[in-house]
């Protein structure tokens, strides 16, 4: 299984959701929405104030690797438009392994 790491400005969540992940296939995630950023080598900081204005997204999705690499391709052709580039967007990939997962044909007091 694969974890997902997706974090961008507020202003390309919903398009993000519909483009990359809603209409192609993926079943589930996580967003955590208002979250703020700290950009120490560009102009990306995002403190939700007068200084800072903005806020970031963040999506956290879980899947097969043919799933993950499906989003992947999406959202690098995603982060070429430049209305995206410019507001901002990374992505960040690991491996990932489920705890507490019940093994098929139960558990026998057991849980992997």
């Amino acid at each position: 299984m694969r974890m997902l790491w997706i974090i961008c400005n507020e202003s390309v969540g919903e398009d993000l959701m519909e483009k990359v992940l809603d209409s192609n296939g993926v079943e589930g995630y996580t967003v955590w929405r208002d979250v703020l950023g700290k950009d120490n080598e560009g102009d990306k900081t995002h403190w939700g104030d007068a200084v800072f204005p903005g806020l970031n997204w963040v999506f956290m999705i879980f899947g097969s690797e043919d799933l993950i690499d499906g989003v992947i391709e999406r959202y690098k052709a995603f982060k070429e438009e430049p209305y995206v580039r410019n507001a901002g967007i990374k992505a960040f990939i690991h491996d990932a392994e489920e705890v507490g997962k019940v093994p098929a044909g139960g558990c026998g007091g057991k849980l992997s």
